[in-house]
């Protein structure tokens, strides 16, 4: 059985730093050869991520403390993100209503990152004294 694969990055909270975790998990995930569309999403998803994070738990103001982790074993890939930031439950958040296609006034202009991150995979969050946690788990086991 292969061995685990692990990653980890730590940035400042900021756009620039959401855009770099996403590129980078991209990289990373190519490098362990994750199948080109999940890739493609799961960067879209890390990047949203880390947006949330910025926006949310640091109320836009950069600077503030991300910790970006790719684990990834024989159950599946996990990616953690942690900041210490205001907590931000999205579990507490509902889906958006699905737009109607024939009517363009239905059509989010924002807010489908939850939805996008969550269609990615299983998303799970906590937070304590430690920070907050955002975490999504893809069962995509490790051949």
């Amino acid at each position: 059985m292969p061995a685990a694969r692990h990653f980890s990055l730590v940035g400042s909270a900021s756009l620039l730093t959401a855009r770099e975790f996403a590129s980078a998990a991209g990289q990373v995930l190519r490098f362990w050869r994750v199948p080109e569309p999940r890739v493609s999403v799961l960067e879209l998803a890390v990047a949203e991520m880390a947006s949330n994070a910025f926006r949310h738990s640091y109320r836009g103001r950069e600077g503030g403390d991300l910790h970006l982790r790719l684990d990834w074993d024989e159950v599946g890939l996990r990616i953690a993100l942690t900041d210490r930031g205001l907590p931000f439950d999205p579990q507490r958040v509902p889906a958006p209503p699905e737009p109607d296609p024939g009517e363009p006034s239905t059509w989010p202009e924002g807010g489908m990152g939850l939805a996008l991150i969550r269609s990615a995979g299983c998303v799970s969050y906590r937070s304590d004294a430690e920070g907050n946690e955002l975490s999504l788990v893809v069962e995509e086991p490790l051949a």
